[in-house]
């Protein structure tokens, strides 16, 4: 119960994180430097269909909002997909592909890579997305997930890629 109430602290998180609105820029030289390339994962789809507590939790998450902004992005160019395991450039021919094979319907996971600021003055917590994982969900033949496939990473605010899954 205890880790599904962080869970879902830590998806409330990651939602607000995400917002361009002006009211969440900060001074960086005022707030308290907390993490640097921190890297963590939010389920956004509940893998166990008897968790009623799982559905109640993520009933406000929008992932579908967030993975067709990211996939617009890509497709117009704005944005480059690169592949988590082998960390290259992918084609948009290559996202293409990986969309046909896994449906964005079932993205149920994120990896988030952030900078984490803490403002002493103002009491806030603020966060700086630097790179999104979009993961999709592995079903066995009872409709259970079992796994997550790797799925594209786009990195924002200029941040340079990083090391590939398999370097690791």
């Amino acid at each position: 119960m205890k880790n599904t109430f962080f869970l879902v602290a830590i998806i409330a998180l990651i939602l607000s994180s995400c917002s361009t609105d002006n009211k969440y820029e900060f001074d960086k030289n005022s707030a308290t430097f907390i993490a640097d390339s921190i890297m963590y994962t939010a389920l956004v789809h509940n893998p166990d269909p008897a968790d009623g507590y799982m559905d109640e939790w993520l009933k406000g998450v929008k992932s579908e909002v967030l993975a067709d902004a990211i996939f617009k992005a890509v497709y117009k160019e704005k944005l480059i997909a690169y592949d988590y395991i082998t960390g290259k450039a992918m084609t948009i021919k290559e996202v293409k592909d990986l969309e046909e094979e896994y449906a964005r319907e079932t993205i149920g996971k994120l990896l988030f890579t952030e900078e984490w600021y803490f403002d002493e003055e103002n009491m806030q917590m603020h966060k700086k997305v630097n790179s999104i994982m979009l993961a999709y969900e592995r079903k066995d033949e009872n409709d259970v997930t079992y796994s997550y496939k790797a799925g594209i990473r786009i990195y924002l605010n200029g941040t340079e890629p990083m090391k590939a899954a398999e370097n690791y």
